[in-house]
């Protein structure tokens, strides 16, 4: 893997659903941390600095994706240029329920959202498209 590989966040209840998403973009050549809830996933955001993160809207237990979410779009730090860029960072909403929340979905300011059960290659699609615009 090189200095300029890509990384993902996968934040997500579902352990099995982390691992599948983790290998199919670790032999891509990715970089993939994963949490199971937003509160973790948050800590490793600060210290990791994804270029994405792909989070579950519904998490039962802990912080859920639209919380996860409007907790990162509202990040302060002294450092501006960290703040900026944890700010900035592209999220792709998770969800079983995504044809009825799409309009709250892009006022949360999200990069795009993808419905479980998902098929790789259209998440891998998925990725590749926001991290190109990016």
């Amino acid at each position: 893997m090189t200095e300029d590989s890509k990384s993902i966040l996968v934040i997500d209840d579902e352990d099995d659903v982390c691992q599948i998403v983790k290998a199919r973009f670790e032999s891509l050549g990715y970089k993939v941390l994963t949490a199971n809830e937003g509160v973790e996933g948050f800590r490793k955001i600060e210290t990791s600095k994804p270029d994405v993160v792909l989070v579950d809207v519904r998490i039962p237990q802990g912080e859920d994706g639209l919380t996860f979410l409007r907790r990162l779009r509202s990040y302060r730090h002294d450092d501006i240029a960290l703040q900026t860029r944890i700010r900035k960072t592209p999220v792709i909403i998770l969800t079983g329920v995504g044809a009825t929340m799409r309009s709250l979905f892009e006022l949360e300011g999200i990069s795009g959202y993808i419905e479980k059960p998902f098929d790789l290659a259209n998440l891998q699609t998925k990725v590749e498209q926001v991290l190109q615009s990016s």
